[in-house]
């Protein structure tokens, strides 16, 4: 089974925050025992056309479910897809496709877990022309895949790679975890909904960032800012099933790219500092919700 060995790593700005230290394997698929604890059991795999990336997502998804696609960014921009593989597979369990940075098997001459591997944008953009090209194909295993219905998100480094999609009009949410903006006046152009998920003993740039850019973010731009106590910049990750956090992160995207009420009641109301995040948002009545 993939050994995971959380360790802790001197911050740096844009350094990113290395989530673990693995027992490097060749797996090109892998169906896990718990598959997450949401309603759809899931995986990841790597698709042959859509190289150096991990896709996670449910196994057998029902023909009338819609899965939303995130993008995700590692922490250092490690290359290794499976990073942060229990937190990914847990929001995935909940009907949602997430595409990670990042490559399983091993690349004769290219390491996974040399920092900035993935930094460059186009690991994002190629993601978005591939699953745009294949979502919605009738009889393949996206057939229930909605490319209109896509986000952005990250750790750390890749929270700087979330936060550089603003302008991509294509991502219609962002998730940034340990990251804000590298300049406060970045916010300024952020317009699609945003939440920011940092611990409140986080050493990194994350938390001066965020009160950086938080006052910066438009009027109108949904906002969601969660701390939670007495975690550092690793969160969560390294819980079974990616702990709250990777809870949070499912309805984070079920609520700003479906319109999902329940998911929206998380952050609007109580349940999210029911599971002990400390709270601050705006302007999350304009995120529109689904009507049955």
């Amino acid at each position: 089974m993939y050994a995971v060995i959380m360790q802790l790593a001197v911050i740096s700005a844009a350094v990113g925050y290395r989530v673990r230290d693995v027992s490097l394997r060749s797996v090109e698929n892998e169906k896990l025992a718990s598959g997450g604890t949401g309603g759809y059991p899931a995986s990841y795999f790597e698709d042959p056309s859509l190289p150096e990336h991990t896709v996670y997502m449910p196994n057998d998804p029902p023909a009338n479910l819609t899965l939303p696609v995130m993008l995700w960014g590692n922490g250092q921009c490690w290359g290794d897809g499976l990073a942060y593989k229990d937190f990914l597979v847990e929001t995935a369990s909940h009907g949602i496709m997430i595409i990670a940075n990042g490559w399983i098997k091993e690349i004769p001459g290219r390491s996974k877990m040399v920092r900035d591997t993935t930094k460059n944008m186009t690991y994002f953009t190629d993601s978005i022309d591939w699953i745009r090209d294949r979502a919605g194909r009738e009889g393949s295993q996206y057939a229930t895949v909605d490319a209109d219905l896509l986000g952005a998100s990250g750790h750390s480094c890749g929270g700087l790679q979330t936060i550089e999609m603003r302008s991509d009009k294509r991502a219609k949410t962002l998730a940034s975890f340990g990251y804000a903006t590298r300049e406060s006046i970045w916010a300024r152009d952020i317009v699609v909904p945003v939440g920011f998920f940092v611990g409140s003993l986080d050493t990194s740039i994350a938390m001066p960032q965020i009160e950086g850019a938080w006052p910066e973010l438009p009027s109108s731009t949904p906002a969601w800012w969660g701390k939670y106590p007495n975690l550092d910049h690793g969160g969560t990750f390294n819980k079974p099933n990616g702990g709250v956090w990777a809870v949070s992160f499912a309805k984070w995207i079920l609520f700003t790219l479906k319109g999902d009420g329940e998911a929206a009641e998380y952050f609007k109301g109580k349940g999210a500092a029911a599971d002990g995040w400390e709270v601050k948002s705006k302007a999350l009545d304009a995120v529109p919700l689904l009507t049955l």
